[in-house]
């Protein structure tokens, strides 16, 4: 039994010591590599400090909470009559929108919805009002706001704002009222959408 296994040993190293490596070449330690990829996500958040908006009352100006026919009203914490200069000022924004975006620029677009409640107005599209519909605008700090101004429609709106990369930007909103009286003296609700897509 112990030659045997004396003998196995040496078949064994006889065998091993067969082995030979091609010349100029060693044995591989290791034949792969690693790559780390790593990358940031893109992605797109905004928050609205002010989300309401009542006409003819921006706190701290004068106005008496009611909208009169065939008139125009601004989101000017200044005064709801005062026309936005040209350029806008900071001061003539009521809202404030913060970009909680990555890094990248951003177009926003805002939609104005139809009124409900009471004899309600509807958005006509087109910025101007008619015997029933009102017309709106948006418009933003630094604009030139006599030609630079967007019409806020229901859907489709243009831009209002592209290549948006700073944290905050102040915008308003202007609206004119219709052109006929209203049957009813109920209030009237309607909702504005801001919306930030990739520019």
């Amino acid at each position: 039994m112990k030659g045997r296994l004396i003998l196995g040993l040496v078949v064994a190293v006889a065998l091993l010591a067969g082995i030979v490596t091609p010349a100029g070449f060693a044995l591989a330690v290791e034949n792969h590599a690693h790559v780390t990829v790593t990358g940031a996500p893109s992605f797109i958040s905004i928050t609205q400090a002010i989300t309401t908006w009542t006409v003819n009352d921006t706190p701290g100006a004068a106005g008496n909470g009611f909208m009169e026919p065939s008139t125009t009203y601004y989101a000017n914490p200044a005064n709801d009559a005062g026309v936005p200069s040209d350029p806008v000022t900071d001061g003539q924004c009521y809202f404030t929108v913060t970009n909680a975006s990555s890094t990248i620029p951003l177009t926003l677009t805002v939609n104005w919805g139809n009124f409900s409640g009471g004899d309600a107005m509807t958005n006509s599209d087109t910025g101007s009002a008619t015997a029933t519909s009102f017309g709106a605008y948006s418009y933003c700090t630094g604009m030139t706001y006599s030609s630079g101004k967007v019409v806020a429609k229901v859907t489709g709106s243009s831009a209002m704002k592209t290549s948006w990369t700073t944290a905050t930007l102040k915008w308003g909103l202007a609206i004119s009222t219709r052109t006929d009286a209203w049957a009813s003296g109920d209030a009237q609700t309607s909702t504005v959408t801001i919306t930030a897509t990739a520019t």
